[in-house]
């Protein structure tokens, strides 16, 4: 039986199935756990005679005060267990998040500036298990920061997602999708790779229906040469495009063809995290630009 097309339903189908890739209202317990690890890791467990007692006075005492409770949990008497044993059941996110904060802000406390790489690993360790189970969050400066506040994610990453949620880019949404679940787990080669083949195939969807001298077969160099060509960009406009046809042509796929597109050889190759992280906004941004002036183009 059909569903009727009421204002929700119409609005959830036109937003696609993949309006982010991150989740903001919930945080599963294998990463809960992961936090509680880290947290342990940087205070070690709570011992009244030992330089970490303070801290963990502090985190009991701001949270118990911001939740309004004399308690954080029921039937732990231990300072550390009463805390790690709320953060796994703490039900209300934001709260949840300003546990995290306030923990780490303890953390770095004690570990003063003359341990301050000490702490960055642990703090990177903590984005790291946010960002490999899709958690829209991280930690920044001290302070939790959500991901889709951020400009670059809500005016470039989620457009395209949009974008691509039409069924004609199935293929392209695909990769995309790839590229951003490779760099959440620290494959940042993979990552560009998928990055190079979601650009392309946008081009061949688009050439395809514009009937382009192109192939199945073109590497990104002759699609967007094709682009130009053919006159999806017109000549009087390409002056205008200079920098954009740079960016299109030797940003996304040469990159990802310097960097991971061919075999290494007997050299082993290491991409950064901050590489992939440019190439996916970059990407991101270029499937913007091409499937909107594809709508707007006759």
């Amino acid at each position: 039986m059909a569903l009727p097309q009421l204002f929700s339903r119409r609005r959830r189908q036109q937003s696609g199935p993949a309006s982010d890739i991150y989740s903001y209202d919930s945080v599963p317990g294998k990463v809960r756990v992961q936090i509680v690890h880290l947290i342990i890791e940087g205070l070690g467990r709570h011992d009244q005679y030992s330089a970490n007692a303070p801290w963990w006075a502090f985190m009991l005492k701001t949270m118990r005060k911001e939740k309004g409770v004399f308690h954080l949990t029921d039937g732990f008497a231990h300072t550390t267990e009463e805390y790690c044993n709320w953060l796994l059941a703490e039900s209300d996110i934001p709260t949840f998040l300003d546990g995290i904060e306030v923990a780490f802000q303890a953390i770095k406390a004690m570990k003063g500036e003359y341990r301050e790489q000490e702490y960055g690993e642990i703090e990177n360790e903590l984005n790291a298990r946010l960002a490999e189970a899709a958690v829209g969050y991280q930690l920044k400066s001290g302070s939790i920061i959500q991901l889709d506040r951020e400009i670059i994610h809500k005016e470039v990453v989620m457009p395209a997602l949009q974008l691509l949620a039409d069924p004609r880019f199935a293929g392209a949404n695909d990769e995309y999708l790839d590229a951003h679940r490779f760099y959440r787990d620290g494959d940042f080669e993979s990552c560009l790779i998928e990055c190079g083949k979601a650009f392309e195939s946008v081009l061949k969807v688009i050439g395809g229906k514009r009937n382009w001298a192109i192939t199945p077969n073109d590497a990104a160099s002759k699609l967007v040469s094709a682009a130009f060509t053919s006159g999806f960009i017109p000549n009087y406009m390409q002056g205008q495009f200079t920098a954009l046809r740079a960016v299109l042509e030797a940003g996304v796929p040469v990159v990802r063809n310097r960097m991971s597109g061919h075999g290494a050889g007997g050299q082993v190759r290491q991409v950064d995290r901050h590489l992939a992280a440019y190439q996916l906004h970059q990407t991101a941004a270029a499937i913007v630009f091409l499937v909107d002036h594809d709508r707007l183009t006759p």
